[in-house]
């Protein structure tokens, strides 16, 4: 996602691309702030939001003073038309499908979820998926969407759109992508959900002026996603990010991907349920609130743990910051507490230049705004705007 431009001919769709980027990161920049960050022309930055305002997609928000005008002198601000398109966003869990109609700003308009059962194999799960969803759109015909992404636990190629393999629910090889197209006539967008999450931080969250961090989700499992120079990190095919697979205990407790001691099995959702001998993470959280011994310290516990891991992937990967989601992840909470402060006490290189640590700005509805987030670069932000 670099935002450095191009004056070529060949490159008129990057340059509307970076504009669309630039109108998210700057909030309601002026031609002339677009023009500077991104290196263009004055002049063909007016042609492209000439264009884009013909399309509907860029509005004038008035007048405003530009940082570049040191004299104040006013100038028109911009901003983009939010609700110009929506795009539906499906966050599938291990547990929970999380359905959601989003603007162009990341804001969830409607959104709902049902549970999944215990055991559910994936012709069964599409089967539900497909019903749900379509219920889902129905209710909410008012606000017809262009696209879909979808943000999915396991092995997911991005390229082909297909869950490879989600072991731990005895799927392999799920078409989605093609399905999805298929029952609801509409382009389609699959990525893993926690580098939807991580794509979503980048472009409506907390970290749209970092080129290089790191974001981890906490949920029933423990997955990541990566920015580094202002490019979302995908490896072939698998994707990467399996932040919960990396060794916390050589040795230790056997988990579903064939190794032993992997950090999900000591600090995820699950884990800390079970340790706790509790019904959810819920009943945790509502502990942990109301000053429970043993929920606190489960929390700072599964906090220590992750910073262990946490440290050695600062001391390879020195970003400039950590954004952590998901239930347990609250802001002040023993668990990120403790994250904040072993994590960069134990570090090397955190030592010599302090990583910030924070909880994620979306709240809730994290993973949500990251499939939509799939769905917004690719079929809007990146593609011919008459398409």
């Amino acid at each position: 996602m670099s935002f450095i431009g191009q004056n070529t001919l060949r490159t008129k769709q990057l340059n509307r691309t970076l504009v669309f980027q630039t109108l998210l990161r700057l909030e309601a920049p002026t031609r002339q702030e677009i023009a500077a960050f991104t290196k263009l022309t004055p002049a063909t930055i007016t042609n492209i939001v000439n264009e884009l305002m013909e399309y509907g997609y860029v509005v004038e928000l008035g007048n405003g003073v530009s940082e570049l005008k040191r004299a104040g002198r006013k100038t028109v601000v911009l901003g983009l038309n939010e609700e110009k398109k929506r795009v539906a966003g499906v966050h599938i869990r291990s547990d929970r499908v999380e359905l959601g109609i989003v603007t162009l700003r990341g804001k969830v308009l409607k959104s709902t979820s049902f549970d999944l059962p215990a055991t559910i194999g994936q012709d069964d799960f599409l089967e539900l998926l497909t019903k749900e969803l379509e219920s889902f759109l129905q209710e909410n015909k008012a606000l017809p969407v262009s696209c879909i992404g979808v943000g999915s636990v396991g092995l997911v190629d991005y390229e082909s759109g297909r869950i490879l393999e989600a072991e731990h629910l005895g799927w392999e090889n799920v078409d989605i992508e093609a399905l999805l197209s298929r029952s609801f006539n509409l382009p389609v967008y699959v990525d893993h959900h926690v580098r939807a999450m991580t794509l979503a931080e980048k472009m409506f969250g907390a970290c749209k002026n970092q080129s290089d961090f790191l974001c981890v989700y906490i949920g029933q499992g423990i997955g990541s996603g990566l920015f580094l120079r202002d490019q979302l990190y995908r490896s072939e095919t698998t994707g990467a990010g399996e932040f919960g697979h990396m060794t916390y205990q050589p040795g230790g407790k056997a988990c579903w991907c064939g190794n032993k001691g992997c950090l999900e099995r000591y600090a995820s959702e699950e884990a800390v349920v079970h340790e706790l001998n509790m019904d959810s993470i819920t009943s945790v959280l509502e502990a942990c609130r109301n000053g429970d011994a043993d929920a606190v310290q489960a929390l700072r516990s599964a906090g220590g743990k992750i910073a262990v891991v946490l440290s050695s992937f600062i001391n390879m990967f020195h970003v400039q910051k950590i954004v952590i989601g998901g239930d347990m992840a609250r802001e002040d909470g023993p668990l990120l507490l403790e994250i904040r402060e072993k994590a960069n006490a134990d570090s090397f290189l955190a030592r010599k230049r302090k990583v910030e640590i924070t909880t994620t700005a979306l709240g809730d509805q994290q993973g949500i705004i990251g499939a939509a987030s799939i769905a917004l670069l690719e079929s809007i932000f990146t593609v011919s705007i008459n398409k």
